[in-house]
C-alpha cells in the first residue's frame, strides 16, 4: 500500500506557481495523482488510469460551498485549500479538447486579478516586514550588536524576496527565467530560517547580568575586591548601566579572566547608562578599591 502513495517536498513561491502546475500535470501524466497540495508539501496517491489537469485560484472565500459549486459547473473537481489560501482544482484530460478548456481563468481580466489578490497582501506584508528592518537598522547604527545585524539583514531579505515575488506578479510576461526554481528559494528559505534561528540564539547568549553591594563602613580599606563573575559566550559589543557613590573616591572596574581591567571609573560618584563594553568571549568579575562607606549597582547585558 505504500508504494501507491508519495509525498513532495518541493518550494514553491506564490509567484511561480505556474512551475507547480506543470509538475503537478507531469505527475498526473505518470499516474500520480493530487491527493492535496501545498507550497511545502504535497501528497499523491498512484491511480495511472486518470490523468488530470490542475489549475489554483487565491483568496479569501466567505462562502466556500457556493465557490466549489461554481467551478464544479465549469468542470472543475476541488482538491483542497491550504492555510496560505490557494485552492487546488483538477479536471479530466481530454487531448480531443482545446488548451482553452483547461484555464480556469476565462480571460485575461480575471487572471490579472487573481494576481492582484496576492500582489496586494504580499506588499502589505513586504512594508511592514521592511518597517522591522529600518527599526532594527537604527539600532544596529545606535548599538552595533551581532544579533540586531543578523534581525536586520533576515527582515530586509525577506522584504526583498515578496517585492521580488509581487513584481513578477504585477508582470505575467515576464522573463520566467529570471524567476528561478525552487532549489534557489529553497536556499533562500533556508537563509531565512537559519538567520532567524541564529538571531534568537545569539539573543538568548547574550547575558543580562546585575550586581548590588553596599557598605555603611569599613573597618580597613577594600584593594581589588573580586566578586560578581559573569561570562561572555561570543565576541561582540556589550553595555554597562552603572551607578555608585561613596563617602571617599573609590574605583569600580570590570576584569577578564587574566586579571586585566576591560573598563574602570573612579570618583565619588558617576551615573550612567549604556556605557559600551567590547568583550570577547570568555569569564569577567567586578572589583572595587574602597576606603570607606559605599553602594553600587551595575548592569551588564
Amino acid at each position: 500500500m505504500a508504494g501507491n502513495r508519495k509525498n513532495s517536498w518541493k518550494l514553491y513561491p506564490a509567484w511561480g506557481y505556474e512551475k507547480e502546475l506543470e509538475d503537478l500535470d507531469r505527475a498526473s501524466e505518470q499516474g500520480w495523482q493530487l491527493v492535496r497540495g501545498g507550497c511545502f508539501h504535497s501528497s499523491f496517491v498512484k491511480n495511472p488510469n486518470l490523468r488530470y489537469r490542475y489549475q489554483m485560484d487565491f483568496g479569501r472565500i466567505d462562502d466556500m460551498g457556493r465557490y466549489i459549486e461554481t467551478f464544479r459547473e465549469q468542470g472543475w473537481e476541488y482538491v483542497n485549500s491550504t492555510f496560505n489560501k490557494w485552492h487546488y482544482f483538477r479536471k479530466l484530460y481530454d487531448p480531443a479538447l482545446p488548451e482553452e478548456d483547461y484555464e480556469i481563468f476565462t480571460d485575461r481580466e480575471s487572471l490579472r486579478e487573481m494576481r492582484g489578490r496576492w500582489g496586494r497582501l504580499a506588499l502589505a506584508i513586504a512594508v511592514v516586514l521592511a518597517g522591522f528592518a529600518i527599526y532594527y537598522g537604527v539600532q544596529l547604527v545606535q548599538t552595533f550588536q551581532l544579533p540586531l545585524l543578523i534581525q536586520t539583514l533576515v527582515f530586509a531579505l525577506e522584504s526583498g524576496l515578496l517585492v521580488w515575488g509581487w513584481t513578477i506578479m504585477r508582470n505575467p510576461d515576464r522573463d520566467r527565467s529570471r524567476r528561478y526554481g525552487s532549489a534557489f528559494l529553497t536556499a533562500i528559505l533556508a537563509v531565512i530560517v537559519l538567520g532567524a534561528a541564529a538571531g534568537i540564539a545569539f539573543s538568548t547568549l547574550r547575558p543580562h547580568f546585575q550586581a548590588h553591594q553596599s557598605a555603611g563602613s569599613l573597618d580597613e580599606p577594600m584593594v581589588d575586591s573580586r566578586w560578581a563573575g559573569f561570562e561572555i559566550k561570543y565576541r561582540d559589543n556589550y553595555f554597562l548601566d552603572l551607578d555608585f557613590a561613596s563617602d571617599a573616591p573609590m574605583t569600580f572596574s570590570v576584569l577578564n579572566e587574566a586579571g586585566q581591567t576591560v573598563y574602570a571609573k573612579t570618583g565619588t560618584g558617576f551615573r550612567e547608562e549604556n556605557i559600551r563594553l567590547q568583550l570577547p568571549a570568555g569569564q569577567y568579575c567586578l572589583s572595587i578599591s574602597c576606603e570607606t562607606g559605599y553602594r553600587i549597582n551595575c548592569i551588564i547585558q
